[in-house]
């Protein structure tokens, strides 16, 4: 708290923070959907990933985009974490006014911090394990999955689906754009779908004959 309290004293720096913070939310928020509807051409075959694939290497959308969303990560999670409780006494203030308070908004904006962890961290091997079997290509998505890495893109798919969509909800919510209880539903329904959608392309990569 000690940062949130110093960049506090300056209004427009703390504005400046949460512009940064807003912006790059939503840039990895339309990046991780493009990603989950890429990533879900496995479901019509390996010629149609592969081609698309291809097309991404072939016009450098990859090699400009992957640092691009690296940098974002980075940034966006600086900006989001100078709100945290990081300290233990902190944690336990906090626990204490929201159960006090029982205000839904509160600890949407805890489990954005949590969610946000765990992508971080799995995000951070998820590239790692792609950029050494560069390039992408069916079966080699295939051979990760298969070999120990379903779990982890199961969960880091659930994870970043939650924050993703906490994160716009707050957004929304917080400049008044929306009618909150209506979109909530429409959010949770967004978020199920998107999540069927990925878990379908992991089962789809987890059977896909692969030729060693």
């Amino acid at each position: 708290m000690y940062l949130q309290k110093t960049l506090a004293k300056s209004p427009r720096w703390e504005a400046g923070t949460e512009l940064v913070e807003l912006i790059t939310g939503l840039f990895l928020l339309g990046f991780l959907q493009f990603h989950l509807f890429a990533v879900s051409s496995i479901i019509l075959g390996q010629e149609t990933f592969n081609r698309d694939s291809q097309f991404l290497d072939e016009y450098y959308i990859s090699y400009i985009g992957i640092p691009l969303v690296i940098l974002a990560i980075l940034v966006h999670g600086l900006a989001a974490m100078r709100k945290a409780p990081w300290r233990v006494e902190e944690m336990r203030i906090f626990l204490q006014h929201s159960r006090r308070l029982q205000h839904l908004d509160t600890w949407a904006w805890l489990a954005q911090i949590l969610t946000g962890l765990g992508v971080l961290v799995l995000s951070a091997i998820h590239i790692w394990s792609t950029l050494s079997t560069w390039p992408i290509e069916a079966a080699k998505s295939a051979l990760r999955v298969q070999s120990g890495h379903f779990s982890l893109l199961l969960a880091l798919l659930l994870l970043a689906e939650i924050h993703a969509m906490l994160g716009l909800y707050r957004i929304l919510v917080k400049w008044s754009w929306v009618h909150r209880q209506r979109f909530t539903k429409y959010l949770v329904y967004a978020t199920l779908g998107l999540v069927a959608l990925g878990f379908v392309a992991l089962v789809v990569f987890y059977f896909t004959s692969v030729k060693v």
